[in-house]
C-alpha cells in the first residue's frame, strides 16, 4: 500500500514516529511479519537479494534483514563468535605480541564470562536495526540499534569500559580511510606500500587473494576474522578495509574495533537474566587445527607452520644448542 501524502509540517514528525515504532516493537518470532503494527504505513515490499541493505527503503530494512537470516539452514553459523587465542600456541610465532603491543590482550579470550551461551535472536534483532550516524573521527563512531525495546549504542567509550585496548600510539595516529591512503601518501602509509608489506611480491595486481598474503599476515587475518572483524563469505579474498587493519596490526600502530555485542546488550539490560539463549561451543584456536590450508609440525628444536606450500619456522625458546 502506497503512503498517502502529508502536510509538510507533519511529514517529519510522522516519519520519525513511524521509525520509532518499527524499532520498538518486539517480534514474537524474529522477523515475523505477522506481528507488525505499522504495515499500512509502508509501500510495496521490495526484494533484497544483493547490494547494501541501506539502499532499501528504511521502513523495510529490518524485515528484509530478518528474512535473509531466517532463510539460512544453519542460522547459528551466521553468528561468528570470539575464540580464545592461546599464548602457548601462538606466542612462539610472535602473534600474541602483536596484540600486546597495542595493549589489547582482551582480544585473546571471549569477552563475556558466560562463554557457553549465544543469544542469537537478540543479536539479530539489534543488528537488523543498526544505524551509523555521521562522525568526524574514528573515536566518535557509534552503532545504534534497538533490542527488546531498548535503544542500544556501541561507541568507542563503551568499548574502553569493557576491555582494555589502548596503545601508546593512540594519541599520535588516526585511523585512515581508504580515500586518505590513496590521496594523502605523506600523511598516511601509501596504499601500495601496505600491499607490498602484506603480500608476496607481484601478487597485488587485480583481486587480493588470501593465499598471496605473507604467512604472518595470513595467520593474523585468520584470527581477525573471528575476534576483530568477523564476516561470512568471500573467504578467498582480502577486503580493502582489512588491508589497513592488518598493516597496523603488523606495525603495532592501531587497534581495530572489538566485537562485544553480547556484553553490550547485557550492559543495556536488553538481555534479561531469565533468557536462556542457546548453547554453542567456543572452542579455542588450535594451531594444530587451524583449518584447511594450514599444517603444523613440532620438531625437537622448531615450531613449523605451513600454508600454500610455504613453511614458517621458529626456534623454540628452550631449544637445545647445536
Amino acid at each position: 500500500m502506497v503512503r498517502t501524502k502529508e502536510k509538510a509540517g507533519a511529514s517529519s514528525s510522522s516519519q520519525s514516529q513511524g521509525k520509532e515504532q518499527t524499532k520498538r516493537r518486539r517480534l514474537t518470532q524474529v522477523g515475523d511479519p505477522g506481528s507488525e503494527e505499522d504495515a499500512p504505513l509502508r509501500g510495496p515490499k521490495p526484494e533484497w537479494t544483493s547490494d547494501s541493505l541501506l539502499e532499501q527503503p528504511d521502513e523495510w530494512r529490518e524485515e528484509l534483514f530478518h528474512d535473509q537470516m531466517n532463510k539460512l539452514q544453519q542460522r547459528k553459523e551466521a553468528f561468528t563468535c570470539e575464540k580464545e587465542i592461546r599464548e602457548v600456541d601462538f606466542g612462539p610465532f610472535g602473534i600474541t605480541d602483536k596484540f600486546k603491543a597495542l595493549g589489547w590482550e582482551a582480544a585473546f579470550k571471549c569477552y563475556d564470562n558466560e562463554v557457553k551461551k549465544m543469544y542469537d535472536d537478540r543479536i539479530q534483532e539489534w543488528m537488523a536495526t543498526l544505524e551509523c550516524p555521521p562522525f568526524k573521527a574514528p573515536n566518535k563512531m557509534k552503532l545504534i540499534g534497538w533490542c527488546n525495546g531498548v535503544k542500544v549504542e556501541m561507541s568507542y567509550d563503551f568499548l574502553l569500559r569493557i576491555a582494555r585496548f589502548e596503545s601508546k600510539y593512540s594519541n599520535e595516529y588516526i585511523y585512515p580511510s581508504v580515500k586518505d591512503l590513496y590521496h594523502e601518501p605523506d600523511k598516511h602509509p601509501n596504499w601500495q606500500h601496505m600491499l607490498d608489506y602484506l603480500f608476496l611480491s607481484g601478487t597485488t595486481h587485480g583481486k587480493l587473494f588470501r593465499k598471496n598474503l605473507r604467512t604472518e599476515a595470513k595467520l593474523l587475518l585468520v584470527l581477525c576474522t573471528r575476534n576483530v572483524i568477523p564476516r561470512r563469505g568471500d573467504k578467498m579474498e582480502v577486503r580493502f578495509q582489512e588491508v589497513p587493519v592488518l598493516y597496523m596490526l603488523m606495525c603495532g600502530k592501531i587497534v581495530p574495533h572489538c566485537r562485544l555485542i553480547t556484553t553490550l546488550l547485557k550492559k543495556y539490560g536488553a538481555i534479561g537474566s531469565e533468557e536462556k539463549g542457546s548453547y554453542k561451543r567456543f572452542n579455542p584456536f588450535d594451531i594444530q587445527h587451524l583449518g584447511s590450508g594450514w599444517e603444523y609440525k613440532e620438531l625437537e628444536r622448531y615450531h613449523k607452520l605451513k600454508t600454500d606450500g610455504r613453511w614458517w619456522r621458529v626456534l623454540k625458546v628452550d631449544a637445545r644448542p647445536l
